[in-house]
């Protein structure tokens, strides 16, 4: 096939999302239902495209959320989840590699921070800075325990807010 017979180009959507991050800060509203193009997240209306995470990313994060699944209480009415946009106002949505959450608080595009008991964010190079920085703020502000697992650094675990007693010490 030649290469001008894929369709190459942007969706229109994307075209459209990212003129409009040119001209204002965005919103939730402004994201299109479904994230085709890597992990869409607002911050303060400001748009960050993060590309899909690589293998050794992806199996840290199967290892955290293996390791907070067996310890959760089954009677808390908690789940596991990965990759679930946590909504804080129409200005800022965030996307954890894992988040315990509480399913009852869950609505339209994702959940409050108000339904978060904890978040894991594992670093990759195009986000270590952000997981560092920026987000880790935004869960302290927002009073949800943040799990950081910094592959820079080994991988090293660290925790940031209190945790629920039943995580225990993860290791990796």
């Amino acid at each position: 096939m030649i290469a001008h017979e894929y369709d190459l180009g942007p969706p229109a959507r994307k075209a459209d999302l990212l003129a409009l991050a040119v001209e204002r800060p965005l919103t939730v509203d402004d994201l299109p239902e479904e994230d085709t193009y890597g992990r869409t997240e607002l911050i303060d209306g400001s748009l960050y495209v993060t590309p899909g995470a690589d293998s050794d990313h992806q199996l840290l994060v199967a290892d955290v959320y293996d390791h907070l699944f067996a310890r959760l209480p089954r009677d808390s009415g908690l789940r596991v989840v990965q990759g679930i946009n946590v909504i804080f106002d129409k200005s800022t949505l965030v996307i954890p590699d894992v988040a315990v959450i509480d399913p009852r608080e869950r609505g339209g595009l994702g959940v409050h921070p108000k339904a978060v008991a904890l978040v894991v964010e594992v670093t990759s190079p195009s986000t270590r800075r952000r997981d560092l920085t920026i987000k880790r703020d935004l869960y302290q502000e927002w009073g949800v325990p943040l799990i950081v697992v910094d592959r820079k650094q080994g991988p090293a675990v660290s925790v940031h807010g209190k945790l629920p007693d039943w995580v225990g010490e993860i290791s990796l």
